[in-house]
């Protein structure tokens, strides 16, 4: 598989890079992801039929300027190839149908078929869910992607889709996590009391207590209204994400806290997945796959522009020293998430 993936990658990247991420679809038409929140609202239940054709929606929150809209048009543009046109893919993007949450729970509820979110959304279904968000757990980059692309990560996926009911593959990196903030800090004294946004799961509430702040969890397309408003200070995402949402008009400082490296899985309801046929099964995990490098490739290619695009919109890029931040989350999986740490030492372990 991985000679796959190497092969459509080399031919493919470079094309999705040229073509951007406008809206329109590899046939040229009217993307779905541009479609009225009316027409995705009158689509039918899980598993529509055109004909012959199986029609599959494909959901994410993320603007159409965003990598994740480029991986899910390649997604589409895979499955649909190799599966001659038997399943069409119909992207709706920038949460058109329902925010994180939403089109998590639309997987059951049979709103949508597929969905790109972070690994460490789904913790309301899976407590490993929450291994994606334990802080400063990854040495480095090829670290992250030698357990994600190795063993380890498909064993997670696996273990973790059975919980949740779902199935879990094409893990992609989505960027290292920095923290961009209305107000200046620059070391753990400063950082004390400063309302940061953060997801709605118990880790990143762990977390920041630890080093001091008051973490508030917050939807993402609440986030910069939150800024503005005051009722937050800062929030914490991947440079590309955070820019592409538009907080460099609220924040002025970004620091690089690297707290913890993100990883982006699609998601299928697991009984929907194992009733298609054997040969759409293989063409979505495949299509899944490639998808994942190209937008890895993407989001790394990207990260250093992204940083340029901060300081060009102002923003004052610090570096603290991340040893006090390392000290004082050290024991947050141990004192309040006991289960997760044979798996931390596992993905630890990996070299």
């Amino acid at each position: 598989m991985k000679k796959i993936i190497s092969l459509v990658l080399a031919g493919t990247l470079a094309a999705g890079i040229l073509s951007g991420c406008g809206g329109t679809s590899s046939s040229g038409s009217a993307a779905p992801s541009q479609a009225s929140a009316s027409e995705a609202a009158s689509v039918e239940a899980s598993g529509e039929t055109n004909g012959d054709v199986i029609v599959m929606r494909l959901a994410h929150i993320n603007a159409d300027t965003d990598p994740k809209q480029k991986e899910a048009e390649k997604f589409k543009e895979i499955v649909e190839e190799k599966t001659g046109g038997k399943v069409r893919v119909d992207i709706y993007g920038a949460a058109q149908l329902g925010d994180v949450n939403e089109i998590i729970e639309g997987l059951q509820l049979g709103t949508d078929e597929i969905v790109i979110e972070g690994f460490g959304t789904i913790p309301s279904y899976t407590e490993l869910s929450l291994l994606d968000l334990v802080p400063f757990m990854w040495r480095d980059r090829d670290h992250f992607d030698k357990v994600w692309n190795g063993e380890v990560g498909e064993a997670l996926l696996t273990e973790a889709g059975n919980q949740a009911g779902m199935k879990l593959f094409g893990a992609s990196y989505r960027g290292v996590r920095v923290t961009t903030s209305a107000k200046r800090f620059s070391n753990m004294d400063e950082l004390k009391g400063l309302k940061i946004r953060v997801p709605n799961d118990d880790m990143s509430v762990k977390t920041w207590q630890a080093l001091g702040a008051t973490p508030t969890p917050m939807a993402m397309n609440e986030v910069l209204t939150g800024i503005q408003q005051g009722t937050v200070d800062a929030q914490e995402n991947p440079p590309i994400l955070s820019y592409n949402f538009g907080l460099a008009d609220a924040c002025k400082y970004l620091i690089k806290t690297n707290h913890r490296w993100s990883a982006d899985v699609f998601m299928m309801n697991q009984d929907y997945f194992a009733n298609l046929p054997e040969d759409v099964q293989a063409a979505i995990i495949e299509a899944g796959e490639v998808a994942a490098a190209y937008v890895s490739q993407i989001n790394t290619d990207g990260e250093a522009d992204a940083f340029q695009k901060w300081k060009d919109a102002g923003a004052e890029i610090i570096e603290p020293d991340l040893e006090p931040f390392k000290e004082a989350t050290q024991n947050v999986v141990a004192d309040n998430f006991p289960n997760l740490v044979e798996w931390v030492e596992k993905i630890k372990a990996v070299q």
